[in-house]
């Protein structure tokens, strides 16, 4: 089965607007069927954007489904990189204009993030970056503010 990007969004999509973090056993994603979207769920649980009860098989550790009740912090990263129908207009174009595949929502994500990593400490040292930052990726790094 080909992994379907469009219903990865949609499943995002429905986990976040959930209100609840109660488990659902099929999330109603109109025009697919039961079978692909557990398949989806399982690989949005491999990939670490949904919370899940994983049911193993009983012989081995393959996981055969899962149980979702919501999205991870990664899930609502990458969320948020593809929430604009603009952003994801021109991603979907450009995959399919260079007949390229989707690669892990992880890898996606990592590539994103490391472009908003550099522009972020472009805009805060109050310039370019000297070249090395190309061969020296700058790692992401989390601020927060501390009371005194």
């Amino acid at each position: 089965m080909k992994r379907d990007m469009v219903l990865v969004r949609k499943l995002l999509f429905f986990f976040e607007e959930k209100e609840t973090p109660e488990m659902v056993q099929e999330p109603p994603i109109d025009g697919y069927d039961t079978l692909t979207v557990k398949y989806h769920l399982v690989l949005m649980y491999d990939a670490g954007l949904l919370r899940c009860e994983p049911v193993s098989s009983s012989s081995s550790d393959r996981v055969i489904y899962v149980m979702p009740f919501e999205l991870t912090w990664d899930g609502h990263e990458f969320l948020d990189k593809i929430r604009n129908e603009k952003v994801w207009k021109r991603i979907t174009d450009t995959m399919s204009a260079k007949g390229a595949h989707w690669r892990s929502a992880s890898s996606v994500d990592s590539r994103l993030n490391s472009r908003w990593s550099t522009r972020r400490v472009e805009r805060l040292t109050g310039g370019r970056l000297p070249l090395l930052h190309r061969f020296y990726p700058i790692p992401t790094v989390s601020v927060r503010a501390v009371d005194p």
